[in-house]
């Protein structure tokens, strides 16, 4: 395997447990303040931290790639925001209701659906990879580990 991949997959199993940390803390609050409150918190407060970043990292290392923002990109950025007030909200709801482990499960599910679909048509820059029997027995596997997941009793 080559020493980029190990790299990303790393990434990837670190950006997993901030995911798996951040829907823990989103339960929690939306047990205390209600989901829809949670949502829309987490997100301005993300946007702040977000937005002061911005501020203090565009002048010194050119982050914002002004000539980017043309054409399709502030929809793009748009819809991404609006779909991260929906993710933290959905997590918020669902994971006092099924637990945090069957909840992440579901939205892993969700994600794995959507990214099968995308890699398959090859969608948002991708190259297509084709669907096959055993990425759709993945696909079952994780349904039925998410049902397995579910709280007994």
């Amino acid at each position: 395997m080559q020493r980029g991949m190990i790299v990303a997959l790393v990434v990837a199993v670190g950006s997993g447990i901030a995911i798996g940390l951040q829907s823990a803390l989103n339960n929690w609050a939306g047990r205390l303040m209600g989901p829809t409150t949670t949502g829309l918190l987490v997100n301005f407060v993300g946007g702040v931290i977000a937005g002061t970043l911005l501020l203090v990292l565009a002048p010194r290392q050119n982050v914002l790639q002004w000539e980017a923002l043309k054409g399709m990109t502030p929809g793009i950025i748009l819809a991404a925001g609006a779909l991260g007030i929906v993710i933290i909200t959905g997590i918020a709801y669902a994971l006092p209701h099924v637990g945090i482990a069957a909840g992440l499960s579901a939205v892993i599910m969700g994600q794995m659906v959507v990214a099968t679909v995308v890699d398959g048509l090859g969608w948002a820059g991708a190259e297509p990879i084709p669907l096959s029997g055993a990425r759709i027995a993945g696909l079952m596997l994780l349904v039925l580990a998410t049902f397995l997941l579910l709280p007994r009793g």
